[in-house]
């Protein structure tokens, strides 16, 4: 089992369970102590878990299940896919990252004349339901947190996939502009996003700045644009923005 798989199956497991045995994380992932307390050291690295004389537990900066985070803010996150697809192109091919900003946008998408690559299920299942676009699934390991597909074998099949456009989602931006997440195997999907796309945009509300995560895919000045409902953004991350001319839209 790869690590990256590892470490989101640990933190799904103490997202459902709470403190957990370190012996019995390791017998469930079938893994040796010795191989559970390296990657747990990994984990509290990253802040993600804190180990403790009980076990381990998440550190409270792990996304929230998929469902939870669709119910916040719905109408924010409907205001930034709306501006995301008018940007959009008929007849382009467009990535769709995870999350839930982003699975708005497949909303928007749903009767337009596009290509859609995806990993996310949620994305999917919309659009594949009386749909005018053509669909690619990217298919991979299976994470219920996330209700998507990742790891090795979707950044494998980004690699042979060139798209006009990729929307991004993210756990938080910082103010130095350093883009997080809070899953170290979501980052180098997002990587790979990012190498598929002739143009990126990262759609983020209001709440990811600063936001969350200990894992980063990339910073700003790999992006093209970012579409955010916030108010203003911290202005040392306005000025990294526009000395790498990352576009910033304020809807």
């Amino acid at each position: 089992m790869f690590k990256a798989v590892r470490h989101e199956k640990i933190l799904q497991l103490l997202q459902v369970r709470g403190l957990v045995g370190i012996s019995e994380i390791a017998e469930q992932l079938k893994v040796s102590p010795a191989t559970m307390r390296r990657d747990l050291a990994e984990l509290e690295e990253q802040d993600l878990v804190h180990r403790t004389w009980g076990g381990v537990r998440l550190a409270g900066d792990v996304d929230d299940p998929f469902q939870d985070a669709l119910a916040r803010s719905g109408a924010s996150k409907a205001r930034i896919a709306a501006e995301a697809a008018r940007m959009v192109p008929d007849g382009a091919t467009v990535i769709l990252d995870i999350g839930t900003t982003v699975h708005h946008l497949a909303m928007e998408l749903k009767d337009r004349d596009v290509t859609v690559l995806t990993a996310s299920l949620p994305a999917f299942e919309h659009l594949r339901s009386g749909s005018h676009a053509n669909l690619i699934v990217l298919g991979g390991h299976w994470s219920e947190q996330y209700q998507c597909f990742e790891g090795m074998p979707v950044i494998d099949a980004l690699q042979r996939q060139q798209a006009d456009l990729a929307f991004l989602g993210c756990s938080g931006v910082s103010e130095s502009g350093r883009i997080r997440d809070t899953s170290y195997s979501q980052s180098g999907v997002k990587r790979a996003i990012r190498a598929a796309a002739t143009k990126a945009f990262l759609l983020a509300d209001a709440t990811k700045f600063p936001g969350k995560g200990g894992s980063s895919p990339f910073d700003v000045e790999a992006l093209d644009g970012v579409i955010t409902d916030a108010e203003t953004l911290a202005p040392q991350l306005l000025e990294r923005c526009r000395i790498n001319q990352t576009e910033v839209k304020f809807v």
